[in-house]
């Protein structure tokens, strides 16, 4: 331990290295990088937290609650981490312990917590055992009776006298004052904090900041003569009803106690273990390989259990295993040796002195002097209700006693600690179940709050009559047998108060049978008896002290008189109830009950907690099990009762080898229980389950998650049956009707699943068709993939050989859907069950947005895995086939498919696939982002605007800021994620030889360096399988060479390559120039020119692409080769350079490609350029024209622009039309375009006359999708835009481009805006200025605008830079927003991102 108030070490190392391999494996990521990171930034938080010895940790119980609000998934339970000093501090997950301060943000697997402790900390006084007063969690203030020396009393009579005795008042206790306690009456012992009164005797320890001496001095010893003589009646009776718990309890109950304590709870060991107790450590060798009794008699007092292997035994307390026993071995001996830490020994050890002091004590009364008031001859040992009784009057006293020991024996036998389960569950010991925790709330019937309470503030509230509500199998028998059983191990005194204890199952009673009837059927071995009269006696004389644990009520008829007598008239024995009671049946007893105490979900914790101490030879599962429900957050609740872990347990046993961590694979071991546990009446439950599969499939697809009675009754199912309470759960607190629900979410899915599978595999035709009607109610791709994901993978689950092909031919129609992914509802209940789906959601909304065509390919990927899946559980491939076959035709899949079984048993459906896609993607990421724009930026001067128009604005720097940081971010998960080679293991990869090719395979490659090996041996392999290869890669310098053996192997297959932010060497230019099959070669967004590969471009006798766009100001024409007399399929020509050229050698390029149909020009000639539009006359296929910069000349191209009838696009945005004539006949031109698909106009004087006439003549171009207007548009041309818009002219148009134009005013834009409509499929509307013309608009422009939005129903983009709005004017945008078809899409862009702030006008 630190010294009181000195900071402990702040760095530390949790995680164990051995295990970070396999964790790196697991979770794909460098686990070595990724616990780097992590302890940098735990060691920062460890330096900030407070340290030193924390005082008001020190109680066991105290530390339990702070782990209420602690995250459930994790692998320690707090009752652990509290009993080996830990509490928790709120900080991330953070937990300290209270006397060393040792800080831990991790939970382990391999480790529990105190052996996590002991490794970080050996010299924590707290595990030593010293007395550092830590108080267990079922420990109590009340102590046994000291001896005071002959004449203490008298001497101890003064003040002073009893404060010089806390001389040596220990450290932890400093909280409560010495003077206090001393003026209350109380003299220190001596032994840890305990101090004893010098009149009436009792004792009292574990005193903790906060604490009234005077009113636990009234509370546990109110007789006190020099209490009385110092508070008066009414305080003393104050002070009792104002204490917390322990109702109808003093301390006299507690220190004649009939139970006997196994050891003093002062150590750090779990102390509610089972094995605690000696009986239960005995009861585990009945198979013990040795012959020795002796032997195992030593083994069980040195604390040692045996686990059933070989002769491997275990310590309770720490956890150590030994084995190889022989003959003359001290067990005791070998556990120091081994295991000199262990808490068990050291107490021990200690109890060795302490438990001969107790027995002499008691003994020997004769040899002190008497302290208590009442005279006794051995206070500890006789009850005090006895005292001056006569032989006859204690005879009852007698029989209880006997009746005590009977119960206690009966407590601590392993039949009474195994639940009854069904024989497939024989094999799975129940005592660790008994051993769990379950997470409680206490709800008092007159008061609506609930408050979460930990199991020792439960025992110290008992009174009265209780009950325990859950689930069925939520662990309500677990919890009453647990406070049986610690109340006979003698391992919890807050129990000792209580005599009798009586556990009394109510499913196996007869209504005509007497309460001692029950008890010796039940609990008494044979011979064992006891009278109604001795029973009632008892109970009269015991009252408070007596407590039934009732379980299995299902109601107050089948009950005898006697519990009907306990339950409705308690005020008449006096007795404490606790009763185990199905959520559904608390109505029934609600007015007799004081206290509900209610079990939640099993915590994620508890369900690694028993995992582990089944299968601690198996931790490998044990951390996959972790890993796979980190990483499906919303599964961890399907672990909902014990009885759920019991079913995992025994799917464990039954399956050694690995399986799945299904959540499907928990219902089915849940389902297999039930049908075991009701075999006997299998039909009824069989009727139950299918009616309550109708009820939650009809709830599914209403997204109802609640039911009322009526819907129960409409569906058939019994609410009173007991069968239906296995599988729902009903709510009447704060209702006026009850409400029901299933066990879970998931699990009324799961049943949904099951019912829709019955009936499509019904040979009902009604039951068909319902089936079908329910099945296409999953109308939508995403429905599929996304809100029905789950649902579908149950029906899959249970989907008969009728279902298959029915559910298959339904999914892969759905790919043809033309739903809107911004119409899809989102049910907002159903999306808080599966948070998982709302962020699914947000992905594919962000992919749709950025890449329609990926999100297509997505889409068809996931259906066709759920629709193969279905086809094999079924066993319905074959019949599945032609669907399946139809599906592929010509679809774009990603390479991983192939993995799929279908594409081993049919290899040939590969022929009719249009392509496969494989991403390779590396971390050789530089910032691309290019803050270039702000030289452009310097030159202008800030615009002036007015205060409330500043908003409009935002400074580079935030953004950059913003930007690094996510930046970090990426990178650092790139650092920790290591790159996973694309997956050939499965399918069709299994096929040796391989009978049929991949059609067309487009490998993309990102931020690569050099492939190494293992990549190269995969694209080989790959490779070697594709008939055609297409490249596209990014920022990947030394790819291409690094691959070479690939791609000599395989040279004829590569058709494309497509290179940006890349430098080719002369190496990698050599290697492109011997791909005799290539068609299509790109070169961009490089300063660098190929001049090696350029110069030899004829070599590519096949080359049909050629595009370049170069960053630098180098020629790339100039590099060309003079002639090309092999080059003569070139059908798209995409040049984009920043320097002067020589057009010669493009002239003859173009007129030797007959077939050119695309021409992307984007460069400045040294001559004319009427040769270029002569050669340009020759290509009449032309579909696509782009010129931007001095490469054009306007008469020339407008009379030849009728001859382009299959022109789809046209792009002049960049050339200026200065004279009316020639603008006027590229107007009447632009009508012959019938086939125009995206038209951007050029600029100039002469555009702007002729506007009006442009868009009238768009009325003969239906086809037309973009229309882009800049610089040349005034109010009456862009009115006239919204004339022919209303007129049905722009009927297909998606995108209109209105920007720049800034001779259009404000009234010209309100009158646009009034006037514009009819324009189904505008997805984009542009109306940006440039930054000098800012414009600020009245609220009726506003106005306008909004309502013209709202006549624009798939508008999903609307760019307005430089238009100042106002906080009013955003609150008309925004609402128009959130009222719009789109709004979920929708995006305003009105700020500017710029480097400086606006001038602010005053």
């Amino acid at each position: 331990m630190a010294e009181h108030g000195e900071a402990s070490e702040d760095q530390v190392s949790e995680f164990d290295g051995e295990c970070l391999p396999e964790l790196s494996a697991l979770l794909g990521v460098d686990a070595v990088q990724l616990v780097k990171s992590q302890e940098e930034e735990e060691n920062k938080e460890r330096m900030k937290m407070k340290k030193g010895f924390n005082a008001q940790m020190r109680s066991e119980a105290k530390r339990l609650k702070t782990f209420v609000t602690y995250d459930a998934f994790k692998s320690w339970t707090p009752q652990e981490m509290a009993a080996a000093g830990f509490y928790y501090t709120g900080v991330r997950h953070g937990v300290q312990c209270f006397c060393c301060s040792l800080i831990l943000f991790g939970t382990s697997l391999r480790k529990v917590p105190i052996e996590s402790h002991r490794k970080l900390r050996p010299q924590c006084e707290f595990l030593s055992g010293k007395d550092v007063g830590n108080i267990g969690k079922y420990d109590i203030r009340v102590k046994n009776p000291e001896t005071l020396p002959r004449g203490g009393r008298a001497r101890y009579h003064e003040e002073e006298a009893r404060l010089e005795s806390f001389e040596d008042w220990p450290f932890y206790a400093h909280g409560t004052s010495p003077r206090v306690l001393s003026a209350a009456g109380f003299v220190f012992t001596g032994k840890r904090d305990t101090v004893q009164c010098f009149s009436c005797g009792g004792c009292l320890g574990n005193w903790e900041e906060g604490d009234d001496p005077w009113k636990e001095h009234a509370k546990w010893f109110p007789k006190c003569e020099f209490l009385q003589s110092k508070k008066s009646t009414e305080e003393i009776n104050q002070y009792i009803q104002s204490y917390t718990g322990f109702l109808h309890v003093a301390g006299e109950h507690f220190v004649n106690s009939w139970v006997r304590r196994e050891l003093p709870v002062v150590s750090a060991y779990s102390n509610d273990s089972v094995f605690a107790n000696e009986g239960l450590r005995m009861d585990t060798f009945k198979d013990w390989p040795h012959e020795s009794s002796v032997a195992v008699e030593a083994l069980v007092k040195a604390g040692l259990f045996y686990t059933g292997k070989k002769d491997i035994v275990q310590c309770f307390s720490c956890g150590g295993c030994m084995e190889n026993w022989k003959e003359g071995d001290d067990p005791i001996e070998d556990h120091t040796k081994f295991f000199p830490n262990c808490v068990f020994l050291q107490t021990l050890k200690s109890s060795a002195e302490v438990i001969p002091a107790l027995q002499s004590h008691c003994a020997c009364p004769e040899a002190m002097e008497t302290t208590s008031e009442s005279n006794h001859e051995d206070p500890v040992a006789v009850h005090s209700s006895v005292a001056g009784l006569g032989q006859s009057e204690a005879q009852w006293c007698q029989e209880a006693r006997s009746l005590s020991e009977q119960l206690r024996g009966t407590y601590t036998k392993a039949s009474f600690r195994h639940m009854n389960l069904p024989e497939a569950y024989s094999s799975l010991g129940t005592d660790h179940l008994l051993g769990c925790e379950v997470f409680l709330i206490s709800k008092h019937v007159s008061r609506p709050v609930q408050v979460a309470l930990t199991i020792p503030e439960v025992f110290a509230n008992l009174s009265s009559v209780m009950c325990v509500e859950g689930e069925a199998g939520s662990g309500k028998t677990t919890f009453l047998k647990r406070i049986a059983f610690l109340w006979a191990s003698g391992c919890c005194p807050l129990l000792n108060r209580f005599q009798l204890v009586f556990y009394l199952s109510l499913r196996s009673i007869r209504a005509d049978q007497g309460l001692a009837d029950i008890i010796c059927a039940q609990l008494l071995e044979a011979g064992g008896c006891i009278s109604e009269v001795s029973l009632s006696s008892g109970i009269q004389h015991l009252q408070h002290q007596v407590l039934f644990l009732l379980d299995d009520y299902s109601g107050m008829d089948s009950l005898p008189q006697a519990l009907d007598t306990l339950i409705t008239k308690n005020y008449l024995s006096r007795t404490c109830l606790l009763m185990a009671v199905h959520t559904n049946r608390v109505r029934d007893i609600r007015p007799y009950l004081e206290t509900v105490l209610q079990i939640k979900e099993f915590p994620f914790y508890n369900t690694i907690s028993v995992l582990r101490k089944f299968f601690s030879h198996n931790t490998t599962r044990l951390l996959e099990f972790m890993v796979y429900f980190g990483r499906n957050e919303d599964l961890q609740g399907v672990h909902k009762t014990p009885l759920f872990v019991a079913a995992v347990c025994t799917d464990w046993f039954q399956n050694p080898s690995d399986q799945p961590f299904q959540d499907v694979t928990i219902f089915k071991s849940y389902m297999q229980y039930l049908f075991l546990k009701h075999k006997a009446t299998a039909g009824p439950l069989q009727a139950t389950v299918s009616s309550c599969g109708h009820l939650a499939l009809t709830g599914l697809f209403s997204s109802s998650f609640e039911f009322s009675s009526d819907d129960l009754i409409e569906a058939g199912v019994d609410e009173d049956e007991e069968l239906s309470t296995c599988l729902m759960s009903k709510f009447t607190a704060q209702r006026l009707r009850p409400v029901y629900r299933f066990l879970s979410p998931l699990f009324q899915e799961f049943l949904a699943a099951m019912r829709l599978s019955e009936l499509l595999g019904s040979d009902s035709q009604e039951d068909q068709d319902l089936g079908l009607y329910y099945l296409r109610q999953i109308n939508s791709p995403l429905k599929a993939i996304n809100s029905y994901g789950i649902f579908l993978k149950y029906v899959s689950d249970h989907c008969s050989s009728k279902a298959g092909p029915k559910v298959v031919s339904h999914l892969l129609q759905l790919v043809d859907e033309k739903e809107s992914l911004e119409n899809m509802s989102e049910n907002e209940d159903y999306m808080k069950l599966h948070p998982e789906t709302f962020l699914w959601l947000h992905f594919l909304r962000g992919l749709w947005l950025n890449s329609p065509e990926s999100f297509s390919s997505l889409l068809s990927e996931r259906l066709l895995n759920i629709a193969l899946n279905f086809a094999y559980q079924s066993s319905t491939v074959a019949a599945c086939s032609p669907v399946i076959l139809q599906f592929l035709r010509g679809r774009t899949l990603a390479l991983g498919v192939l993995n799929s079984q279908y594409f081993w048993d049919h290899p040939e459906s590969l022929l009719l696939l249009g392509s496969l896609k494989v991403s390779i993607n590396g971390n050789e990421i530089s910032s691309h982002v290019d803050y270039s724009f702000k030289t452009y930026f310097e030159n202008l001067q800030p615009p002036a605007i007015d205060k409330e128009y500043t908003s409009a604005f935002e400074h580079i720097s935030e953004w950059k800021r913003n930007f690094a940081e996510d930046e970090k971010i990426i990178k650092h998960y790139q650092n920790i994620w290591p790159r996973v080679l694309p997956d050939i293991s499965e399918g069709y990869w299994k096929l040796s030889p391989k009978p049929y090719k991949i059609p067309r395979l487009e490998v993309g490659v990102n931020n690569m360096g050099p492939a190494d090996q293992a990549l190269l041996h995969v694209l080989m392999e790959v490779f070697s399988a594709s008939q055609s290869i297409e490249f596209q890669l990014f920022n990947s310098s030394g790819f291409l060479e690094s691959i070479r053996p690939a791609l000599e192997l395989n040279k004829t297959s590569v058709t494309k390559c497509s290179m940006s932010r890349l430098e080719l060497s002369r190496a990698e230019q050599e290697l492109l120039l011997t791909l005799p099959a290539l068609q299509s070669l790109e070169v961009s967004e490089t300063n660098q020119i190929p001049d090696q590969l350029f110069h030899n471009l004829d070599k590519f006798l096949g080359l049909k692409e050629l595009s370049v766009r170069l960053d630098g100001t180098q020629d790339v024409l100039s590099v060309l080769p003079g002639e090309f007399p092999n080059l003569h399929h070139m059908e798209k020509l995409s040049i984009h350079t920043f320097t002067e050229s020589d057009l010669s050698k493009l002239v003859k390029l173009i007129q030797n490609s007959p077939n050119l149909h695309d021409i992307h020009l984007k460069c400045d000639f040294l001559s004319n350029c009427e040769s270029l539009m002569a050669a340009l006359a020759s290509c009449e296929k032309l579909r696509e024209i782009e010129f931007s910069g001095r490469c054009f000349e306007a008469m020339p191209f407008v009379t030849l622009l009728p001859n382009f009838v299959f022109l789809k696009i046209l792009n002049l945005k960049g050339q200026q039309f200065p004279d009316k004539e020639t603008s006027e006949m590229f107007a009447q031109a632009l009508g012959s375009l019938r086939k125009l698909e995206e038209l951007h106009l050029p600029k100039g004087d002469g555009i702007h006359q002729v506007a009006k006439l442009i868009v009238q003549q768009c009325l003969q171009l239906p086809c037309l999708r973009v229309l882009a207007f800049h610089h040349v548009l005034d109010d009456d041309s862009v009115t006239e835009v919204a004339r022919v818009a209303t007129s049905r002219g722009f009927q297909k148009l998606e995108n209109l481009d209105l920007s720049m134009n800034h001779k259009i005013t404000e009234e010209g834009y309100r009158n646009f805006f009034q006037a514009l409509d009819n324009l189904p499929n505008l997805q984009e509307l542009n109306i940006c200025r440039h930054i000098r013309e800012c414009i600020q608009v009245q609220a009726s422009t506003v106005k306008a605008l909004g309502q013209c939005v709202s006549r624009l129903p798939s508008l999903t983009r609307l760019r307005m830079l430089s238009w100042l709005l106002d906080e009013e004017d955003m609150k008309v945008i925004n609402d128009v927003k959130e009222r719009h078809p789109q709004s979920k899409r929708l995006t305003v862009f009105w700020k500017w991102i710029v480097p400086f702030s606006p001038v602010v006008q005053e």
